[in-house]
């Protein structure tokens, strides 16, 4: 994780904590934590390894499934950074269930705004990017920590996808 990462995820990590107050347990907040470790982490990931272009665009459009291997090397994503990424998001499930327990139960908790049956891998950037800069700027925790989970939502899915 370069010194860049590290200062965003310490920052967001200090302003959510702050915001939750005594909402969340110290078990919770830990959660928490891990998520947006791995929210960070992962869109360093996107931005330095997916296609721009017409690279990006091609793979988009003429994304078959059944295919995702040959598309995954042809958008010269590493194997070994893509199996880091995908074990982190498996490994952070638990923190996404914990999360998102103890989300529902605050007043402010929103529904998601993704659908699980909207989300395909060629739309993972699409949605991610801007969401994760809507994430950044959000100062609710409520809004923000539903921003979060859905993120997470998009990383499970990309994982999935990806896991071979």
């Amino acid at each position: 994780m370069t010194n860049d990462i590290k200062k965003r995820v310490h920052t967001i990590q200090a302003k959510m904590a702050e915001s939750v107050g005594s909402c969340f347990s110290q078990t919770e907040l830990g959660h928490l934590n891990a998520l947006v470790r791995l929210t960070v982490e992962f869109h360093g990931y996107l931005q330095g390894v997916w296609p721009a272009g017409k690279a990006r665009d091609s793979l988009r459009s003429n994304w078959p499934a059944g295919k995702l291997l040959n598309d995954l090397q042809s958008a010269n994503i590493d194997p070994s950074s893509l199996d880091y990424i995908c074990g982190s998001v498996f490994a952070g499930v638990e923190s996404y269930i914990s999360v998102t327990r103890g989300y529902k139960v605050l007043v402010g908790a929103m529904d998601s705004r993704i659908e699980w049956s909207t989300i395909s891998f060629p739309s993972i950037k699409v949605q991610f990017v801007p969401m994760f800069d809507e994430f950044v700027k959000e100062e609710n925790f409520e809004s923000k920590c539903r921003l979060l989970l859905d993120l997470f939502k998009l990383q499970i899915v990309f994982a999935g996808l990806s896991y071979d």
